[in-house]
């Protein structure tokens, strides 16, 4: 009788129900590439035979994108991810962070449920160990990195939201005040008029609350034809209060 191999390879089709508790993890997104299937298996298992790491398991994802949008189609990741969900995971091993993922944003948050959940993270080629001080710090480090993206997403989506408003370009679902032609919003007079009536009842004191109120009792809706609330006239009001070009009358 032939001898069974102590690891077995899933080419990701399917998941069987057997707990695993060390893995290694593999995806290339071409079929021919410098990081071939081949390559990365040896230096996974050269790696665990160094460490005197017993692995149970190779997951592969073969030719899929490691982009952010490509995730949901990695069979294997998304059952590494699963794994991880249901605390049958003790260890994860890569032969580099961008072999796990490529999207900083869905690395830093995979890594640190691990954390949460226990899983030791190795990454070979980078010496990561998030047992260790130093693969701790890398998670921090990518914490850091993470919030500095997406404070840049933040002020470039900033940046393009206010080019748009000033230039009377959609930039949103059609705004209270105008309508929608095409990419370009053109003024809605009877919305303006009920604006500028808005902040009159506000400069002379009234609270959202009592302005919603009058709106209510004159049967005004909103936008989508809905009832006013407080909210949703601060929301309306405050979109308006610095647009160049649909200043509010307060006289």
């Amino acid at each position: 009788m032939s001898s069974i191999s102590p690891i077995l390879f899933v080419n990701f089709t399917s998941i069987t129900e057997v707990k695993m508790n060390k893995i290694g993890y593999i995806r290339n997104s071409r079929l021919v590439q410098e990081n071939s299937v081949s390559v990365q298996t040896k230096l996974i298992k050269d790696f665990c035979k160094t460490h005197n790491i017993k692995l149970d398991k190779i997951i592969i994802d073969e030719g899929i994108s490691g982009s952010g949008d490509k995730t949901k189609h990695r069979d294997g990741y998304q059952s590494v991810m699963d794994m991880i969900n249901n605390n049958e995971l003790d260890t994860l091993i890569v032969v580099s962070i961008s072999r796990w993922g490529r999207n900083l944003g869905e690395i830093y948050n995979s890594v640190n449920l691990m954390t949460q959940k226990n899983v030791k993270f190795m990454s070979i080629k980078e010496n990561i160990d998030t047992s260790s001080p130093y693969g701790r710090f890398t998670i921090n480090l990518l914490s850091s990195l993470y919030e500095m993206e997406l404070e840049l997403i933040k002020d470039r989506t900033r940046d393009t939201l206010k080019m748009k408003k000033e230039n009377n370009k959609v930039y949103s679902p059609t705004p209270y005040g105008f309508d929608r032609d095409g990419d370009d919003l053109i003024e809605n007079k009877k919305e303006k008029r009920l604006l500028n009536k808005m902040f009159r009842l506000k400069d002379s004191g009234l609270s959202y609350g009592k302005i919603c109120n009058y709106l209510k009792r004159n049967r005004h809706k909103t936008k989508n034809g809905k009832k006013w609330t407080p909210s949703n006239v601060y929301s309306v009001m405050k979109s308006h209060m610095n647009t160049p070009k649909f200043t509010p009358s307060f006289g």
